[in-house]
């Protein structure tokens, strides 16, 4: 370990130790569409933050590093390391950060993957505390893969065999006895053995992906109120090739839902862009947006810059752990590469979350 790492671990784990924090209440966090798109003249980058999730990665099967556990904020544009705001390692060995998501001004909020204690977190952004926000023995009893927030400041959380949500207060809500989405039939049948990643649409309807062997390689939209009868399961879309995985999405603020395939086909490791429309439950218009597997390869997650509207992706391949930057079109729904290329370094090591928030 470098005298740097281990001087900044040492600072945390010596403030986690001698103070505690008082937590904010919640801010809101939309679904599809996010924001508008941003113009000249608006946010500069540099007044954002990259934070970077090391964690238990899913990145379409291919083979991956062993996951940092840490939680480090880089520069959106350049990529160099501003701080570390956790590093689950030198603290509780087992805990690897699977979902972050914006909190309030001074956290965010994390799930944290651990078979030994499943949990939801809150960590200060600037690196001096954390704190168990969510545990429920019964609910994470099967390995997290991410995390998303709700408008109401509730949370979805896939465990990979279904969709947990959890209300406000932090209370589990459940279909009958069973979580929230869970073993949909019709369309949506053989869907809850391998969720990679959940979100939310405009009106509060759920779109996840599901990355198991073909033909179970789907994208699915479920109600706003979650999976309780066969109607409830409203579209699917097909990935585009039998090899590809989806492992991540992203509600750009375009409107457009982006889709990230990982596969250990090379061909098959693309980004697609489609249309959705929340009223008729319709996904049409897909459209490859990037498929260089030079460039982009075992991706795991995507992220939006809102001060360009720029779209990231996090790339797991044990020998790339890189990100990459793209301007998007949301007319033409093709990505441009706009670099540098961020990594490989320790922080981007089997990336299963990111997202860039202001600082």
């Amino acid at each position: 370990m470098d005298f740097a790492r281990q001087t900044k671990i040492c600072l945390f784990a010596a403030t986690v130790l001698l103070s505690g924090f008082v937590l904010a209440s919640c801010s809101t966090e939309s679904g599809e569409p996010l924001q508008p798109s941003l113009t000249s003249g608006g946010p500069s980058s540099s007044n954002y933050g990259l934070y970077v999730a090391s964690g238990a990665c899913n990145a379409g099967g291919v083979v991956t590093s062993t996951a940092s556990g840490t939680i480090a904020v880089l520069d959106p544009t350049t990529g160099s390391l501003r701080r570390i705001i956790i590093d689950y390692g030198s603290i509780s060995p087992g805990d690897l950060p699977v979902g972050i998501a914006n909190f309030d001004t001074d956290n965010i909020i994390v799930a944290v993957e651990n078979a030994s204690g499943r949990r939801i977190d809150l960590v200060r952004k600037d690196g001096t505390g954390y704190s168990s926000y969510l545990t429920n023995a019964t609910a994470l009893a099967t390995p997290i893969r991410s995390m998303t927030v709700g408008t109401d400041h509730s949370l979805l959380v896939t465990k990979a065999v279904s969709v947990e949500k959890f209300g406000p207060s932090k209370a589990r809500i459940t279909q009958g006895a069973n979580p929230y989405i869970n073993a949909p039939a019709g369309a949506c049948a053989a869907t809850n053995t391998a969720v990679t990643d959940v979100k939310l649409l405009s009106n509060g309807k759920i779109v996840y992906a599901h990355g198991a062997a073909t033909p179970n390689n789907k994208i699915v939209m479920i109600s706003s109120t979650g999976y309780a009868v066969a109607g409830d399961c409203l579209t699917t879309l097909t990935a585009p090739a039998t090899t590809a995985l989806p492992t991540s999405l992203l509600t750009h603020s375009s409107g457009k839902l982006l889709v990230g395939y990982g596969s250990t086909t090379a061909a098959s490791n693309i980004v697609q862009a489609m249309d959705v429309n929340v009223l008729t439950n319709v996904i049409s218009g897909t459209m490859t947006a990037y498929n260089d597997f030079a460039i982009v390869n075992g991706i795991s997650a995507l992220a939006e810059n809102p001060a360009d509207t720029s779209v990231y992706v996090a790339n797991s391949l044990s020998t790339f752990n890189t990100i990459e930057r793209f301007s998007f079109n949301p007319t033409t729904k093709l990505m441009t590469r706009l670099g540098p290329t961020i990594g490989p370094q320790y922080y981007t090591k089997c990336i299963a979350s990111m997202m860039v928030i202001p600082e």
